[in-house]
């Protein structure tokens, strides 16, 4: 007799090909930032067919300012919503309680960029050589459409949750998470929320933060032959980029040993970074102002002000070195992309869950990791106080670029432990047909 994960295993290759259309269908919707209509409407069909109670939940921007990491992105907001599924556990008809698990996605995607450097249409689908290619296919539509699959796997297999399973489309979540706030404001509850990021099926259970900065930095114009009476911002700029950078390597220095080895690089945990520089008007004037724009990372444990102190301090302290820049000090401004960092206890029940359905499918032990990139787990962990990680099919180093793709054998793989953490956290019971 077939032991759970083998008939669990059985089903999710009997749904390969549904999994592999549901990517494509995905991809072939157009969901660039400021569209969410048309894709979130094919979710709900697809999802009210698998006997989900749906509702669409509209982003109103002006409801969700008072929470303190949301910022209006810049695009329109007319018809965007974020989709929110419900299939109803026995335990509540029973009266009793029952562990509730959120399976979570986004569905908007970042531009395709050059479309030269694609070898398809970057919203083709195409599938070949067991993956299917278009952007968003990785970042995260792939993930999605996995947890759904999962689903329908169960389904098949006749099962029954006894504690509610919630499956949650977002919308706007490369540009500060407003569908994720969105479902807070609705009022959303579980009792876990597992995140599809692509983490080449690791458990991230901790993610830094970041917050996007502006600095302004003022010179004294002149023409360019009498150089040396002017007072270039370019030059002002670099005393303050060089103690930023000498603060970064001090901060990641002496930040926890015990945390840093969840990252990849331990020099690259919270990164400070500069992402655009724009000077001056004219090719023989002395610039007279300087804009560099970048973003500043947030250790977990430390709060936003603390790094907006330290940042601020420290290009404070660079400037009264100059002369200049003392009596003309840079200005420092944040605004927009705040990201704050996250975490859910690994020895918690979640954690301990998702590791447990992984091994049980795969015979190994799950990897631990954490991210250096921003997603919804801050929104869902601290606004919405709902125990969050990352888990899903998938390299992130594959996102945002051309040719992007995912991994059938992968994403089917996230299929079995999805469905396997379904079966494992919200109980209930199977009746194989």
């Amino acid at each position: 007799m077939q032991n759970l994960a083998e008939k669990i295993k059985d089903a999710a290759e009997q749904n390969r090909d549904y999994l592999v259309r549901l990517i494509q269908d995905l991809v072939r919707i157009r969901s660039y930032s400021g569209e969410a209509e048309e894709i979130q409407l094919f979710l709900r069909d697809l999802l009210s067919g698998l006997k989900m109670e749906t509702s669409l939940i509209k982003v109103e921007p002006t409801r969700l300012e008072q929470y303190k990491g949301f910022s209006f992105d810049g695009f329109p907001y007319d018809n965007r919503y974020s989709l929110l599924a419900v299939r109803r556990g026995s335990s509540a008809a029973k009266g009793q309680e029952g562990r509730s698990l959120m399976l979570n996605g986004h569905i908007d995607v970042v531009p395709p960029g050059d479309l030269e450097s694609w070898n398809d249409d970057p919203l083709s689908g195409k599938y070949e050589q067991g993956r299917v290619y278009g952007r968003g296919a990785l970042d995260m539509k792939g993930g999605l459409a996995a947890g759904i699959t999962a689903l329908k796997l169960l389904l098949d297999l006749g099962y029954h949750n006894r504690g509610d399973l919630l499956i949650s489309s977002v919308c706007g979540e490369e540009t500060g998470g407003c569908g994720a706030f969105a479902l807070v404001e609705s009022g959303v509850k579980a009792g876990g929320c597992i995140i599809l990021e692509p983490t080449q099926l690791k458990i991230c259970h901790l993610q830094s933060g970041c917050h996007t900065f502006r600095i302004t930095i003022k010179g004294r114009s002149i023409h360019a032959c009498m150089a040396f009476k002017g007072e270039s911002a370019i030059d002002k700029f670099f005393p303050i980029y060089e103690a930023l950078k000498k603060m970064d390597r001090k901060r990641h220095e002496q930040f926890s040993p015990d945390l840093a080895q969840n990252y990849e690089n331990p020099l690259n945990i919270a990164p400070f970074s500069v992402g655009t520089v724009n000077a001056g008007d004219w090719p023989s004037s002395v610039p007279d102002r300087l804009e560099a724009h970048g973003r500043m990372g947030i250790f977990p444990g430390e709060t936003v002000e603390e790094m907006h102190a330290e940042f601020e301090t420290t290009v404070k302290e660079a400037a009264a070195q100059d002369p200049w820049l003392a009596e003309n000090r840079p200005l420092v401004e944040w605004y927009e992309g705040l990201f704050e960092p996250a975490s859910t206890d690994i020895t918690g029940n979640l954690v301990t869950s998702l590791a447990a359905s992984h091994q049980q499918i795969t015979g190994r032990e799950v990897q631990y990791e954490a991210a250096t990139y921003g997603s919804d787990m801050r929104i869902f962990s601290i606004y919405g106080k709902i125990p969050t990680v990352l888990y899903g099919p998938g390299d992130v180093s594959l996102a945002h670029t051309v040719n992007e793709h995912i991994e059938i054998d992968q994403a089917l793989e996230a299929v079995c432990t999805i469905a396997m953490m379904i079966h494992n956290w919200c109980g209930g019971r199977l009746r194989c047909r």
